[in-house]
């Protein structure tokens, strides 16, 4: 992998550390980690890659680079499938301990949400075991509210989960909105200046002790 320090769209390659990343908050010792994923068990690797190659194809799917390391990564996916949801959708971040308490989170969301207003989308949402309050508190310092609790709504590492939702409004929802757009026919230039920026945050971040 080049040696750069850049935010930039996830590839199929990369499928091997992002599921190094996410594997710790499906199966681990320590149960508030692994309760992060209601997955009950980690994906095989060609079903990880299958994965990144669909969401991409109408949505970012992101990664935070850094020299030859992957620091976390973040996606999103139609909160609903109806077509009456399509301005909305669920958005979901994981990070490595390495990029953990940097304020990655914010640069991966911020681009995330830029790329998102350009394709139309208004509501995006998400949803956090509770418990989980590092993520409750990144999402809310990012202009996420708490919107409310879903109460027992998995089993996992012998307990029952709430899940709690928060919601951030990403711009006006007009009265008559147009058919949301895959960001692969967003214009390139626009695109690529969202995530120049996001690296230029990145490169300062990495950077710091």
């Amino acid at each position: 992998m080049e040696q750069m320090t850049c935010v930039r769209a996830a590839a199929p390659q990369d499928a091997v550390r992002l599921l190094e990343i996410y594997t710790p908050f499906v199966i681990s010792e320590d149960s508030s980690l692994s309760n992060v994923s209601f997955e009950l068990e980690t994906p095989a690797l060609e079903e990880f890659r299958q994965r990144i190659v669909d969401i991409s194809t109408k949505f970012p799917y992101l990664v935070a680079q850094v020299g030859d390391e992957l620091w976390g990564y973040v996606y999103c996916h139609p909160y609903r499938e109806r077509l009456a949801y399509q301005w909305s959708v669920e958005v979901t971040i994981y990070l490595a301990p390495v990029g953990q308490g940097k304020g990655l989170g914010r640069v991966l969301y911020e681009a995330m949400e830029e790329i998102l207003r350009l394709q139309g989308i208004t509501m995006a949402y998400s949803c956090i075991t509770l418990g989980n309050e590092h993520s409750i508190k990144m999402h809310e310092a990012l202009g996420y509210r708490l919107i409310g609790t879903f109460s027992k709504s998995g089993y996992k590492n012998g307990q029952w989960l709430d899940t709690v939702w928060l919601e951030k409004e990403l711009q006006p929802c007009p009265a008559q909105p147009e058919n949301m757009r895959s960001w692969r026919e967003l214009e390139a230039a626009k695109v690529d200046q969202i995530l120049v920026n996001a690296s230029k945050r990145l490169q300062m971040l990495s950077k710091e002790k």
